[in-house]
């Protein structure tokens, strides 16, 4: 609760705290951050059920919500309505609150930030799980076996929980996540977006949902209607 007192403001509106601007970071997201509650079965969701939701992010415009599913079909090749709904509401969720947190780490000028965007899915449940909130925290800890409940037991996991646990020891002890197993890591900045790609295929992306990006934050910038009929 900011109080002014105890709290004495927002720690992270609308700046980066300034306690803690010397100090390096490290934020990420997840693929499809609500995978673990959301939505129920059957697996696929039926087209209406996507479009509901996705004209909520639309701000109730069916126009907007189409063309935002057009958009993920053409930057998604053969994405299914789960995953339309998954990963947009993750680019409008989370994600996007990572991304705005590493642009305000990286306007102080003081410590560098470093932005991942984590695309492993598990095999759990059928799949089902898809690429859940947390699942990052086993390979980041090297924890997979003890985690078995959410990443199952496939070989796949250690190569990555190699490259994903020693980068955060790395960033433990200096600042900087990059090690000799790791692609090279660029700190964030707000030209290229460098996203550091944690999965089967490791890799640097500059800005990998762009397109996605800027047409929800755009949504997000515009006015709502207020009850009283405000435009």
């Amino acid at each position: 609760m900011v109080d002014g007192r105890s709290l004495p403001r927002d720690p992270w509106s609308p700046t980066a705290p300034e306690s803690s601007a010397d100090v390096p970071y490290m934020v990420g997201s997840v693929e499809t951050e609500d995978a673990w509650n959301d939505p129920p079965p059957p697996l696929e969701m039926a087209e209406a059920d996507m479009m509901t939701r996705i004209t909520r992010i639309a701000g109730g415009s069916e126009t907007k919500a189409r063309e935002l599913v057009a958009l993920y079909r053409r930057t998604h090749a053969g994405i299914s309505n789960t995953d339309v709904w998954l990963v947009m509401n993750a680019d409008n969720t989370r994600r996007a609150n990572a991304q705005t947190l590493a642009e305000l780490k990286t306007a102080q000028g003081k410590a560098p930030a470093y932005l991942y965007y984590f695309n492993w899915r598990s095999p759990v449940h059928n799949g089902q799980m898809k690429s859940f909130h947390t699942l990052d925290i086993p390979f980041a800890l090297y924890n997979m076996d003890l985690a078995g409940s959410m990443t199952g037991s496939g070989q796949d996991r250690y190569p990555l929980a190699h490259k994903m646990s020693a980068a955060y020891a790395a960033f433990a002890r200096t600042g900087n996540p990059n090690h000799k197993d790791l692609p090279q890591w660029p700190a964030f900045n707000t030209r290229d977006y460098p996203t550091m790609i944690l999965g089967n295929d490791t890799h640097v992306v500059s800005d990998p949902n762009r397109e996605e990006r800027l047409a929800l934050k755009a949504l997000r910038d515009v006015p709502r209607a207020t009850s009283s009929g405000g435009q």
